[in-house]
Formats: structure tokens, sequence, C-alpha cells
């Protein structure tokens, strides 16, 4: 292997036992991983707010926060749909939803008389997990968040209005 190579190989961390879930242990997958994101506040009424993990990509916002016992992670895909292709849209959802494990797709009713699409995962932490369980279901889920929004792309091309990055 060149220098090169094995300077991008990732440094394997030995697991850890079974401990309660938080935005902070995600967040270290999140720094293991070099991805962005940030850890916010968000009001639910006068007296209660609740922490969210944010991170996005060119075509996708997300969302991860926990929820009583359960981890979930949430996405909105960039593009945007007319009503009138409802019928197609659900259509196109439950054709993803039947043969794909992860994300569970929906759409709902957005701003300007518009459509959004989004795909949800959740992973019961009631007991907690160690950091390769919950590594593995984060990157999973980012994975297959990806997925189903390139797929939505291949669906609807015109409503691909924004470039991707450059990686070269």
């Amino acid at each position: 292997m060149s220098e090169e190579s094995t300077s991008q190989v990732p440094t394997l961390l030995p697991d850890t036992p079974v401990e309660p879930v938080t935005l902070e242990r995600v967040a270290e997958i999140f720094d293991s991983e070099n991805l962005q994101y940030r850890i916010e506040e968000q009001p639910v009424d006068e007296d209660e707010t609740v922490r969210i993990l944010r991170t996005g990509f060119s075509n996708a916002a997300i969302a991860l926060q926990l929820r009583n016992d359960t981890l979930t992670v949430d996405s909105v895909w960039r593009g945007t749909f007319a009503t009138t292709e409802g019928p197609k849209l659900l259509s196109v959802i439950n054709s993803w939803n039947q043969q794909s494990f992860a994300p569970t797709l929906r759409f709902f009713e957005g701003p300007d008389n518009t459509l959004a699409a989004s795909g949800v995962r959740e992973l019961d932490v009631t007991h907690g997990a160690s950091r390769n369980q919950l590594g593995a279901f984060v990157m999973s889920t980012l994975d297959a968040i990806l997925q189903s929004f390139s797929f939505l792309e291949e669906q609807y091309p015109a409503l691909v209005t924004w470039e991707e990055p450059n990686h070269d």
C-alpha cells in the first residue's frame, strides 16, 4: 500500500458495552466518519425543547433525534412535486417501500401547493446500543436515505435543480 492509501484507512475502534444512546454518542459516529453536523435545541412548546442533530447532503436534509426510547432519523428530499403528481408519487413511493428495507418513504404537503418526499427510519434504544450497533444503524440509514433519494431522482429527473459537488 502506498503512504497515501494507508492514510485514508479509517481507524477501527473496539466495540463498547451497550450504553444509553445520546445525541453526543451519535455525534461521535459522525466525527469518526468526518461528516458535518450540528446539534440544536428546537422549542416544542413554552416549557419544552428537543435536541436535534442535523446534517445533510446536496439532495437531502436529515435530522436525528431521540423520542422516548427511539432514535428517529427523518429526512426530506430537496426536490418538490406539484400536488397534481400525488397519485403517481404515491405509486412510486409504494414501489420503493415494497422493494426496500429502509427507509420508509412517504410524502406530505409542503409550502406553495407542493408535495415533499421524506424518508424515515427508527431504532429502538430502550436497552441502549454499543458503538458498533449505533454506528451500523447510523451509517446504513444515511446510505439507505441517499439510495432512496437517488431512486426518486431517477423517477423525476426534471425535479433535480441542484448540482452534485465535485469530489475530484
